[in-house]
């Protein structure tokens, strides 16, 4: 996609603005949807931070293997906005064809530019 935004120029402000844009646009599900879709994170409780429990299958985990991880919102972003949320090779042969998915990603990427304009 050429975003007219280049996220890595935006303040950490205007990061927090857009994700919280797409947060309210899309609600809780969709967006959970996206998040695990994109690397298996999902919203906190309160919904303001993306986490992820890495080393087994999203459940709360601890020690060497576990424990929770914040990813940071210009990742995303940074993702949102790019070519990769239609890359074949990780999300399957004819992602850019499926209508729920270019659904989705569409109503999040203009949730996220809405903000700017």
């Amino acid at each position: 996609m050429s975003d007219s935004v280049s996220v890595s120029a935006m303040s950490n402000v205007a990061v927090g603005k857009a994700f919280n844009a797409i947060a309210k646009g899309l609600g809780r599900g969709d967006l959970d949807e996206i998040l695990f879709n994109w690397n298996e994170s999902q919203l906190n409780e309160d919904g303001d931070k993306i986490i992820n429990y890495p080393g087994r299958d999203g459940r709360r985990s601890h020690g060497k293997e576990g424990g929770k991880v914040i990813i940071g919102k210009r990742e995303f972003l940074t993702w949102l906005l790019s070519e990769a949320p239609f890359d074949e090779k990780v999300y399957g042969a004819n992602i850019g064809s499926d209508p729920e998915w270019t659904a989705l990603i569409r109503r999040a990427r203009e949730a996220a530019l809405s903000f700017a304009t």
